[in-house]
């Protein structure tokens, strides 16, 4: 990408060579986003924008070559560069869409559950 936009007819458009900076590290910063998370829901909905962002860089490199800042061949190679990065990432989320989503606000305490059934009188709301 950085090469793309400062060694073609790309460098004098700024706001093209802005916005795929913007994609492509969007992609990075939310798949490192999706790895810090413990919660399933939390990694897939990070990897869901990173592969929202890495469609946006794919775009951006189809224009790139309409524009003929690349090659067929480099264009090909970048694709295939990216269609592997969907894949992995596809991949790694698909394990944790399937689990639900837990909400650690919603739950009873084991303290409180305990107490409910030693003293009836008290009610637990959720």
């Amino acid at each position: 990408m950085h090469a793309i936009c400062a060694n073609s007819a790309l460098s004098a458009d700024r706001r093209f060579c802005e916005g795929f900076r913007d994609a492509s590290g969007s992609v990075c910063r939310n798949l490192a986003e999706g790895f810090t998370r413990f919660h399933s829901g939390e990694i897939v909905q990070f990897f869901t924008y990173a592969l929202a962002s890495l469609a946006e860089v794919q775009d951006y490199l189809s224009e790139s070559l309409v524009r003929e800042a690349l090659s067929q061949e480099r264009y090909d190679q970048l694709i295939d560069l990216s269609e592997h990065v969907k894949a992995t990432a596809t991949n790694f989320m698909r394990p944790h869409q399937r689990k639900p989503r837990k909400h650690p606000a919603h739950r009873t305490s084991h303290v409180a559950r305990r107490t409910a059934r030693r003293t009836p009188h008290v009610t637990l709301s959720t």
